[in-house]
Order: C-alpha cells, then sequence, then structure tokens
C-alpha cells in the first residue's frame, strides 16, 4: 500500500539523509513528538534503561503501528538526558529541546539512522540496505560521544538488510562501545537472522487498538471513520485516507459477500478503482486484497481446504494483476471486474463446499 516515496523536510538539510516510504499526509517518524498507545513496552523500556541497558533492541510488529516513532522518542528521551539521570517513565522529553530540533532535521551527532538509500541515478530508493550502508556504523562508533552520552543507531527496518548488509551488523553488534544501543526495526520478524536477534531484546509492539486508532486520526485531522479498516496500523489508516473516506466506505461495502452476489456492484467498484485520481487504483486493490485475507481468517478451522484455496489463488492472482498493471498500464477497469468476478466465485465457493 505504500505511496510515492517523498524527500522529508529535514533533507533539505545537507546532513539529513532521505527516508523511503514517508507519506504526503504525515511527519516522518524523526519529527514525531507524540505516540499513540504502546505504554506497556514503553514502560518496560524506561525501567530497562534505569536497571540493565541493553546494547541492542529489535522492535518487532507489523508496520505502520509506530515502531520508528517510539525508537526516535527513546533516541530523543537518551540524547536529552544528563548522564545518570532516570529516563521519564513514558520516555518523553522537552520537544523544543535544542536535542529534538537536531534529531528532526537529522543532524545529531549521536544518532545515526539508517535506511535503504536513495539513488540518485534511477531517481528511487534502492530495494535493499546496502551493506555500504551499513558499514558507516563503524566511523560513527569511532567517534567520541558527546559529554560522555549516548550513541544510538536505528536500522529501519532490518529486514530491508541483504545478507551482506546483515553480516556487516552483525560484527557491529558483537562489541559495541560503552553506552550504545542499537534499535532494529522489523516488520517480518522472521527475516531477522537468528544471529542478530540473539544480540537484542525483542519488543514486539501490537497494532493499535481502535480507540487509539481514532485519537491519533483525530489529532491528524483524519476523520476517525477509518480506525476500523485501519486494522491497528496508523500508517495504513492514512494511505486509505488519501483516498477519501467515502471512498474507502463505499469500496468496503461493494466487497462484501452479499454486494458481490449482483454484478452490477462489480461494475461500480470497478468505476471507482480505474479513475486517475492519486493511487485510488491502488487503494481498492488493496481493499479486495483485504476482503480476501479477512474471508481467509474468518473462515479458517470451518471452511474446507479446499475453499481457502480458492480465496489463497485469487489472491495471488490479485497480486499478480496489480503488478501488471504497473508494468504494462492494463486497463484499470477490466482488472478490477476481474478481480471481483475471482472474489465472488470463490465466495460461491465457500458457501456451497463440496
Amino acid at each position: 500500500m505504500a505511496r510515492a516515496p517523498r524527500v522529508p523536510k529535514a533533507a533539505q538539510i545537507e546532513a539529513a539523509p532521505a527516508e523511503p516510504d514517508l507519506l504526503d499526509n504525515a511527519p516522518p517518524p524523526r519529527e514525531t513528538t507524540r505516540l499513540f498507545g504502546h505504554a506497556e513496552p514503553v514502560a518496560r523500556l524506561a525501567a530497562a534503561f534505569e536497571s540493565a541497558p541493553p546494547q541492542g533492541l529489535l522492535f518487532e510488529g507489523p508496520k505502520g503501528i509506530g515502531k520508528a516513532t517510539l525508537a526516535f522518542r527513546l533516541a530523543r528521551a537518551l540524547l536529552s538526558t544528563v548522564p545518570g539521570t532516570p529516563l521519564a517513565p513514558d520516555l518523553a522529553s522537552d520537544p523544543e529541546s535544542r536535542t529534538a530540533h537536531q534529531i528532526a532535521a537529522g543532524t545529531h551527532p549521536g544518532l545515526m539512522h539508517l535506511t535503504r538509500p536513495y539513488d540518485e541515478k534511477t531517481k528511487r530508493f534502492k530495494g535493499d540496505l546496502t551493506v555500504d550502508v551499513v558499514r558507516r556504523i563503524v566511523p560513527f562508533l569511532g567517534s567520541t560521544s558527546a559529554d560522555g552520552g549516548w550513541r544510538v543507531v536505528i536500522v529501519d527496518a532490518v529486514d530491508d538488510m541483504n545478507i551482506n548488509a546483515a553480516n556487516a551488523l552483525l560484527k557491529a553488534l558483537e562489541e559495541p562501545p560503552k553506552r550504545t544501543i542499537f534499535i532494529l526495526i522489523a516488520h517480518v520478524a522472521g527475516r531477522v537472522l537468528p544471529t542478530i536477534r540473539s544480540r537484542c531484546r525483542a519488543i514486539r509492539l501490537r497494532p493499535l487498538t481502535e480507540a487509539e486508532m481514532r485519537k491519533a486520526l483525530a489529532t491528524m485531522d483524519v476523520d476517525p471513520s477509518l480506525a476500523e479498516a485501519g486494522e491497528g496500523s496508523l500508517r495504513r489508516a492514512l494511505i486509505l485516507a488519501a483516498a477519501g473516506a467515502d471512498v474507502v466506505h463505499t469500496a468496503r461495502r461493494l466487497l462484501t459477500r452479499t454486494a458481490l452476489t449482483d454484478v452490477r456492484h462489480h461494475h461500480q467498484l470497478a468505476e471507482l478503482g480505474a479513475q486517475r485520481k492519486d493511487d485510488q487504483f491502488a487503494t481498492i486493490v488493496d481493499l479486495v486484497l483485504d476482503a480476501m485475507a479477512a474471508r481467509v481468517r474468518d473462515g479458517a478451522g470451518r471452511l474446507p481446504l479446499a475453499a481457502l484455496d480458492a480465496y489463497a489463488a485469487a489472491y495471488l492472482e490479485a497480486t499478480a494483476d496489480r503488478r501488471r498493471v504497473e508494468v504494462f498500464n492494463l486497463d484499470r477497469k477490466e482488472v478490477l471486474l476481474s478481480l471481483c468476478d475471482r472474489l465472488a466465485a470463490a465466495d460461491r465457493a465457500a458457501s456451497n463446499p463440496a
């Protein structure tokens, strides 16, 4: 569901790196001082730094739930606190401090943020977090930290690394200098090398509750009715908001099992997604995929395997069709009509199992 990446305001400053996967309707995590949800892991983190500070943390959880925001919140707290002083229980720090402004600009000397690099030749971000990027850790850790304070390395995301980059990170994790903390962000925990995981304290972050989502969306002037569709991911809700709450609610209504029995609704949905408005087609396809995934979850343990396989096949075909549209510029309406037909056929198979 990723929109076209943008370069954050901070990237206008020479020392600030460009960041992939940012949204036009939300500030980058380095600039975000509010964290929604995750009260329990935040409290545990604050207590850990008072008793036995870890050298490596692994923030795991679905994309868009606040892992990077928490990483920068912790970095801001560590780099703002006088050595020997305990962190605030909620990891709060002065958002107007010099440290906070430096972190927002990407210029704090005690913080290194590693992401997939931007390729000037192709004018897009690379698919991997490369070994050349990870090797920057060595000179960074070789420098002297200010006032004996912390040095913080945020790797966002560790599951974007290729094998060479992962091995380079592993070497850096083996013997870090004192008062150094690695914060690794993982969207898919299974992609993290066991050797890297073993050197980190894993912090599992859960999707936000609907109440937390509503509160967050309200503060960002986004329709709170998208909280349910966001499924615990603020990022997902913001992407849906770009298409418009009315479009999302209409599409979700047209994708119910009952609605899909009427072919006229197939055409309504296809017309909606065929409009060349921002990423509306991508949003509608994602909602179709969500509907397929939800039917599998609802039918697990209840429907026969053949019925679940029908949904799985439709899901794979839908993802392939979305890619073909991007590559070959196919007719969007025809693609969406085909997706609706496949989902309706899978619904019929599930309703009349052999």
